[in-house]
């Protein structure tokens, strides 16, 4: 039941190589395709390195917690809620695999942190390709038959 509802949060709350921002910018004028292939092409590469999917949707939610909070100002806490309540459901009593989730939150942050400094086209156009990410780990997470 708990995994179903957080399928169900993270559903409806995600509507929506590294680059420089020029680059991406640049793209973005003369072939969007292109772009979104890119930053599909980047975040594929992210996840192959986590440990597993719950690590995986953590790592997003601090990528789209950054550029959320770059967008709206830092008042805007919406990604880092869902993480700590993804968290709560899925590592209520071990600390260390907590750990290793608050981890991965605070790599996406950083990552993209380096990537961005002003909210910009180059960063709505992440912002799509992460949330499309965030869609598709969260119906693998819906999977009963998932390993952890």
């Amino acid at each position: 039941m708990k995994r179903v509802l957080l399928i169900i949060i993270l559903l409806l709350a995600s509507p929506v190589a590294a680059q420089t921002v020029v680059e991406t910018e640049v793209a973005i004028k003369s072939d969007p395709k292109v772009t979104v292939q890119q930053l599909e092409s980047r975040i594929d590469k992210n996840m192959v390195t986590m440990t597993g999917l719950v690590e995986a949707m953590s790592n997003n939610l601090g990528q789209l917690h950054f550029l959320r909070a770059l967008c709206f100002g830092n008042d805007d806490q919406k990604w880092r809620v869902t993480a700590s309540e993804m968290m709560q459901i899925e590592a209520p009593n071990d600390p260390g695999y907590r750990r290793q989730l608050i981890r991965a939150f605070n790599a996406g942050y950083y990552a993209q942190k380096d990537r961005y400094k002003t909210c910009t086209a180059a960063v709505a156009m992440d912002v799509a390709a992460l949330s499309e990410n965030g869609r598709h780990l969260s119906t693998m997470l819906g999977d009963p038959y998932r390993e952890r």
